[in-house]
């Protein structure tokens, strides 16, 4: 089995937990390799909309069913919890609509949400749409960046295979003085 068809066969499934764990760089990896026609973007683009909502949905439950207890065991993140929790009581639609763009309050806005009383629906329905664009965008941006990086990976692509020829030669010299050196040792 070659890369190229591992990551076809197995490269949704690798999208879908990159993005639990590390989404805006798995996403346009994925985007540049469905622009190399490895991935389709469309089936890009739509795992990552649902491992994005997956993760926040996660952090709301966590934050719902186990908030305080996680609170207790990590204080590091009691100011930052509470830095969400005053913008949740003047903003909490437009904070849930936008969160994705607060670096350093992504993960913990959805926690501190689920410590408050806005229903789980409520905010499920208010992610979906940013979850679209966010999956939309870095899809769509992965697959512009392969189209731009083209001509790069072919360079490279060039570059590997004279690099490959130039170590086989010169394994292939460094045996034949090894196997001429041997024969003028004996006689």
């Amino acid at each position: 089995m070659t890369i190229e068809s591992f990551i076809a066969t197995y490269g949704y499934l690798a999208v879908l937990i990159g993005v639990l764990i590390e989404g805006e760089v798995v996403v346009i990896t994925a985007g540049i390799l469905a622009y190399r026609q490895i991935l389709q973007l469309d089936g890009v683009i739509a795992v990552a909309v649902l491992g994005s909502i997956l993760t926040y949905q996660i952090f709301f439950l966590v934050g719902r069913t186990q908030g305080t207890r996680v609170l207790a065991r990590r204080p590091r993140w009691q100011a930052r919890v509470s830095r969400a929790q005053r913008l949740l009581e003047r903003h909490h639609t437009w904070l849930t609509l936008s969160y994705r763009a607060l670096f350093g309050l992504r993960m913990i806005t959805p926690f501190a949400l689920g410590m408050t009383r806005i229903s789980h629906w409520r905010f499920l329905a208010l992610d979906v749409l940013p979850a679209l664009a966010w999956g939309f965008g870095f899809g769509c941006l992965g697959y512009y960046l392969g189209q731009e990086l083209e001509p790069l990976i072919a360079r490279i692509l060039e570059l590997e295979s004279w690099a490959l020829s130039a170590v086989t030669g010169a394994a292939l010299l460094a045996l034949a003085a090894g196997f001429a050196a041997r024969r003028c040792a004996r006689g």
